[in-house]
């Protein structure tokens, strides 16, 4: 009599989806249909909602890449179709993406008083291979570093109380690392339209996501950026698209060279800075501030700042933080707004510090070790669309970290998983328990009742437990101290 402990508890994990937490979640967002309406589905075999499930358990059990766990779950058989799904270049996962934004906007709309807002920002994600498909070499401005892998360009949708990804492009630069690999996608295909893309500058990249989103219909009433993204195409199409769909621009603005008409002249921003000698002091943070109406100007129209184009008008504020020598300018096309509003939605892009973060300590950012561009998109996708599930328990319980919440529902599924392998082991060894017994001379249930407690623990000792679960459980020991190291 074997005892299968590790597989057959591993079976019980990854065959019980219906039975989980994980498939009310998954109906809640209708994801069956959403994966269908993408053209995301196998005609036979594992289903791919079977393998986004696999794909959630390695999340949940904080795996090192997708190899190790499909050895942790021991789910070998499914190693090539989960391969296949993340490797097909048909399948458009920006279109599942957002669907399940879309979904998630109609389980949890704007509460009263929220202002809806858009984020574009971007993050490394590093490579160690240098043979990969289209890595770069990227300046990584934070730690003042370079780095090889990619840029993730993202969109960040903010309901005032939750931030989800909406979008985002694997962003292949320039100067690309010697001896990587060049990827041969057939052309039209969902992988090679965004391969073509992500080779194309920031600003472009932004603006396309932007234009996805308004087709979408997402609503949100600002558009928050930081400075790497202004220049003069991307103010144009604030100025001449996004403000007549009553969307305002709120960014970080650089003290460069770039001349702006203020009262009539030509200046720079420090030297508007100059020209408005009164600071206005804010009581409750110490926070200095004034502003100034300016007009943008088109530096590309031409070269002389006395004939470049007038794009529009933005309020121009400046800020002096306690302490704090420097003075930093955030310029809003809402000139409506006061100085103190301003800020106060500029800091809102924080939010998508928030998602970084979370992607990368709790949905394993960088777990997918493909050298491949196609499977780390749909690695990635699939990792966005479970932080928007996870983003909607959230919304539910606002009180409740991320972390917190995964723990939460990681031990709902671990309970069950318990009840139901428990049940089995039950159902295998009823059987071989009461015949056991009656090699001990028990014929009658009522006899064997009065003995119970003697007639188990002999069981265990000489039938089960001491040569059936002493090794799988040394294995246990061994798994466990090696997450704890990683």
């Amino acid at each position: 009599m074997i005892y299968p402990k590790l597989s057959k508890f591993s079976q019980v994990k990854t065959m019980t989806f219906a039975q989980s937490n994980a498939n009310n979640l998954f109906l809640r967002f209708r994801l069956a249909q959403l994966l269908k309406s993408s053209g995301i589905v196998k005609e036979k075999g594992y289903g791919t909602l079977e393998m986004l499930f696999m794909m959630l358990l390695m999340i949940l059990e904080r795996s090192r890449s997708l190899y190790s766990g499909i050895i942790n779950l021991q789910i070998t058989k499914q190693k090539t179709p989960l391969n296949n799904m993340l490797n097909n270049e048909h399948y458009n996962w920006r279109k599942l993406l957002y669907l399940v934004v879309k979904r998630f906007t109609f389980l949890c709309p704007v509460r009263d008083g929220k202002i809806s807002v858009l984020i574009i920002d971007d993050t490394a994600k590093e490579k160690s291979g240098r043979k990969g498909e289209s890595i770069s070499w990227f300046y990584d401005h934070c730690h003042k570093a370079f780095f090889m892998g990619f840029q993730v360009i993202t969109a960040v949708l903010s309901n005032g109380s939750t931030a989800i990804p909406i979008d985002f492009e694997l962003k292949i630069g320039k100067s690309r690392v010697k001896h990587a690999s060049k990827s041969d996608y057939h052309k039209g295909t969902h992988t090679e339209q965004r391969e073509r893309m992500a080779k194309k500058k920031k600003t472009d990249i932004a603006i396309q996501m932007i234009k996805r989103a308004i087709q979408r219909r997402l609503n949100f009433r600002y558009l928050l950026w930081d400075s790497w993204y202004n220049n003069s195409q991307s103010l144009r199409f604030v100025f001449e698209t996004l403000k007549n769909k009553h969307i305002d621009l709120i960014a970080m603005l650089k003290r460069d060279a770039q001349k702006y008409l203020f009262q009539g002249k030509y200046l720079t921003s420090k030297e508007i800075y100059r020209k408005i000698s009164k600071w206005t002091c804010h009581k409750e943070t110490g926070i200095f501030y004034k502003s100034a109406i300016v007009t943008v100007l088109d530096k590309k129209s031409h070269v002389n700042p006395l004939q470049q184009e007038p794009l529009g008008e933005i309020r121009m504020c400046f800020y002096k933080y306690p302490n704090q020598k420097r003075f930093k300018i955030i310029i809003s096309t809402d000139t409506e707004l006061n100085e103190m509003e301003v800020l106060a939605l500029y800091l809102r892009r924080w939010a998508v510090e928030v998602v970084f973060k979370d992607l990368k300590q709790h949905f394993g950012f960088n777990q997918s070790k493909s050298s491949k561009y196609a499977p780390q998109i749909a690695d990635l996708t699939i990792r966005c669309v479970f932080y928007i599930m996870f983003c909607s328990l959230r919304e539910s319980n606002p009180e409740k970290s991320t972390e917190q919440l995964i723990f939460e529902f990681y031990q709902e599924m671990q309970e069950n998983w318990l009840d139901i392998f428990s049940m089995l082991i039950f159902k295998s060894y009823t059987k071989p328990f009461l015949h056991f017994a009656m090699e001990q001379g028990y014929t009658d249930i009522s006899q064997l009742l009065e003995n119970i407690d003697v007639m188990l623990m002999k069981f265990f000792e000489e039938e089960w437990y001491e040569n059936k679960i002493t090794e799988e459980y040394n294995c246990d020991i061994r798994r466990n101290r090696d997450r704890k190291v990683s």
